[in-house]
């Protein structure tokens, strides 16, 4: 055990060796840091903008700086050329070349079309030529300086009976807020408006339910959600005068119902044989949305069944899988099987049961139920088993 331990300690003091000596190479020749700033990031037409590649190098030198629009090289820096600067022919990109150099572009007179996504691409020389990118938004507005940017919902996901908050995020250049709209569908239920007395005002949507306390120009917070407020929500934003540009985004909410309980697993007959047929049923709920079923024996997913959603109270749903399969000895080959069913809701919720199928010659045992993710959880034991053996066979 103790010679063990020494070899172990040998290969660690050489893999930090290794990593110590990669890491002193990078320090000595590669690039510390890349950053792409956009001054400034939002923009009125006409205006313009500078793009500032951020790099600190090391040892090496600069091969080349690449400038792109989405996909599209517009300039380039390269100073082993003649000359050292190439604007390459983009739609609406005019580059100011006597103010561009080997970190900074800048763009002449910006238009809408522009808004989009850029980045630079570093390259540094010879031998290895590594390269590195940063990637940065530009948003051209129009007149009034207005742009909503996202409609964000928190949490993304919404359990009935509990709050939701919509957040608005819009940036403004040069005019002053005229007015936030909210809007469920086509219906406006909330609006806040600065200029006027007061300066938040309710519109009676059924089911709607705002809290003023928690609303103001950037958000509305909806108190005791219910299923009738799944769909759509847009959030529009006005600038004042002299424009009164106005930008409009929306975002989708739904609302859940998640299931109390581990799903039930039920079998025709107590004991089971290699050579029966195994029926089982699953059942899971009451929810919204019904949960996905599936039947595991041994941690194979066993060959889908009839799946079944029933109606239940308050508008929820149970769902029921049944499957019918017949028990081989390659199941009994590590003892009594092990029937699962696994019930899942998209990314919000996982659960599931397991029982054993014992023969009739065997102690019977109570139904086991395993938590979420026990599953994996229970391989990584039997791994980690495994390893634990084979060590011990090799010191022994």
């Amino acid at each position: 055990m103790a010679e063990n331990l020494k070899r172990i300690k040998k290969h660690s003091c050489l893999m930090n060796a290794i990593l110590l000596f990669i890491t002193m190479i990078y320090e000595a020749g590669g690039i510390s840091t890349t950053e792409l700033r956009i001054t400034p990031r939002v923009v009125q037409k006409g205006k313009n903008v500078t793009m500032a590649c951020l790099y600190d190098l090391n040892d090496y030198g600069v091969y080349s700086v690449k400038w792109y629009k989405g996909m599209q090289e517009f300039y380039k820096y390269s100073p082993l050329e003649s000359p050292t600067t190439r604007v390459v022919p983009v739609n609406g990109i005019k580059v100011d070349r006597l103010r561009s150099n080997e970190t900074h572009v800048v763009l002449l007179r910006v238009m809408p079309i522009l808004s989009g996504n850029y980045s630079c691409e570093v390259i540094l020389n010879a031998p290895s030529f590594p390269h590195y990118m940063a990637s940065g938004r530009l948003d051209v507005v129009g007149i009034g300086g207005l742009r909503a940017t996202d409609l964000r919902i928190s949490p993304p996901v919404v359990q009935r009976g509990s709050d939701a908050t919509l957040a608005c995020l819009y940036e403004l250049t040069e005019a002053p807020l005229y007015s936030v709209k909210w809007y469920r569908g086509r219906h406006e239920f909330y609006r806040y408006s600065p200029t006027e007395v007061p300066a938040t005002k309710i519109f009676p949507f059924a089911g709607i339910n705002v809290d003023l306390a928690r609303s103001n120009q950037s958000q509305v917070v909806l108190t005791r959600v219910s299923f009738g407020l799944s769909g759509n929500f847009s959030c529009e934003v006005t600038a004042d005068a002299p424009s009164f540009a106005t930008s409009i985004v929306s975002n989708t909410m739904e609302v859940v119902v998640l299931p109390p309980s581990s799903p039930k697993v039920q079998t025709s007959q107590h004991y089971y044989t290699p050579g029966d047929i195994l029926r089982a049923n699953c059942t899971s709920g009451p929810s919204r949305p019904p949960p996905e079923l599936t039947f595991f024996i041994n941690d194979m997913p066993v060959t889908p069944g009839t799946y079944q959603v029933h109606q239940a109270h308050e508008g929820l749903l149970l769902a029921e899988l049944y499957v019918q399969i017949q028990l081989w000895p390659a199941h009994y080959e590590r003892g009594a099987p092990i029937l699962r069913c696994e019930a899942k809701v998209a990314d919000l919720y996982r659960d599931d049961s397991a029982v054993a199928l014992y023969s009739a010659n065997s102690d019977p045992k109570i139904e086991r139920v395993t938590s979420p993710g026990s599953g994996s959880k229970q391989h990584l034991c039997q791994v980690l088993a495994l390893i634990l053996i084979i060590v011990w066979t090799n010191v022994s």
